[in-house]
């Protein structure tokens, strides 16, 4: 059996939820145990502009419905049960799925000690498979976060059998919600933008808003820049700031758009708060012919999660704040600073440790596993 703790007990946004919840499911799969998921608490958090006076009515239902969980929106099978028993005294206790990976017995013996293992595990501890199956019980606590695809060793074809397991798939009326704008958007490239609490909480980590450079990225990166942009941002009273950065474009703000043109079929959803809008905003993007996100986001996370598994886009784009800018070459193109055999080996700004590496960005995952 396995007991998880949902990341930082719950009290973090919902796309944290996400990729906690998806980590657990494919740990449960890739041992073959049932699991209890704890901390499921509603993620909801509505952004500033829902309570602003001049957007409060069109947004309003966003901060009176009901709160939904990750599981009632999540349609991805899993091994889920109420509880496990936690009084086995064959128990395991890890802490930080970040600084922890797992792979097999075989992989372990062929590479332990290797260059190869060490570009992997970036100074993690590796548990295999069989290890893990010695015990009866494996409790992850206070367990931050991963990414599937950073967490285990495999090689290619069983890791992606086994993210396969885990694609995201959303409640049916959400998904043809979703399908319905995109087909009204027709052809569009999108952008995610985050301003907000983003300015203040990463200030100290270079990410600020480079207008003239945001706007050159973007220049550089849309291959047809004629098309119609479609942006999903927290900072919706900040649109003079997105028009300087996209001065040519025809804009399409998604969250407004979506309540213009689709207020009563959202209505009619089975839940109807800020999450749901969020998976909305993230299955509109990921259809998107470009898309440029915002490194460090789990929101621009979970686009170029879709993105790969749905589409095989692997266009892994970020505005270039002061982070992202080390790793932009003449072309205002992100390029690789250093060869490596995993693909968080390759940029030395985006992924300077372990930590780094396992959530805040998605890589592109046929370059976390080796043909062996």
């Amino acid at each position: 059996m396995i007991y998880f703790e949902n990341a930082s007990y719950g009290e973090e946004g919902f796309n944290t939820h996400v990729m906690s919840f998806t980590l657990c499911t494919a740990f449960a799969n890739f041992l073959g145990r049932d699991f209890e998921f704890d901390f499921e608490v509603p993620s909801s958090s509505p952004p500033d502009f829902a309570s602003k006076p001049e957007l409060q009515d069109k947004f309003r239902i966003l901060l009176n419905s009901k709160r939904s969980n990750v599981s009632d929106l999540l349609c991805t099978p899993s091994r889920r049960v109420p509880k496990v028993d936690r009084s086995s005294k064959g128990r395991l206790e890890l802490q930080l799925v970040h600084s922890h990976f797992i792979t097999t017995k075989e992989l372990e013996d062929r590479f332990a000690g290797t260059m190869i293992w060490d570009s992997f595990s970036m100074g993690r501890h590796g548990h295999s498979r069989e290890e893990l199956n010695s015990f009866d019980l494996i409790e992850w606590t206070h367990t931050k976060l991963s990414t599937p695809a950073f967490f285990f060793f495999l090689p290619k074809r069983e890791k992606t059998e086994l993210l396969s397991t885990v694609h995201l798939n959303y409640l049916a009326e959400i998904e043809r919600l979703a399908k319905q704008v995109a087909s009204e958007l027709g052809m569009f490239n999108a952008a995610h933008i985050r301003v907000g609490d983003f300015l203040k909480n990463y200030s100290a980590d270079e990410y600020s808003i480079n207008v003239e450079r945001f706007r050159e990225y973007a220049e550089a990166n849309f291959a047809d820049p004629s098309l119609p942009l479609v942006l999903a941002s927290d900072g919706l009273e900040d649109k003079e700031i997105f028009r300087s950065i996209f001065p040519d474009t025809q804009l399409t703000f998604i969250d407004e758009f979506i309540f213009d043109n689709y207020s009563q079929r959202f209505r009619i959803l089975p839940f109807t708060d800020f999450n749901v809008l969020t998976i909305l905003d993230q299955l509109i993007c990921s259809r998107a012919e470009t898309f440029i996100g915002t490194f460090r986001s789990t929101f621009t996370g979970i686009i170029h999660r879709l993105r790969q598994e749905r589409y095989s886009k692997k266009d892994l784009n970020f505005f270039p704040d002061g982070r992202v800018v080390k790793q932009i070459d003449e072309n205002m193109k992100i390029v690789p600073d250093k060869a490596g055999f995993f693909d968080w080996n390759r940029y030395s700004a985006l992924a300077p440790d372990h930590v780094s590496a396992a959530w805040l960005r998605e890589w592109d995952h046929d370059l976390t596993a080796l043909d062996i």
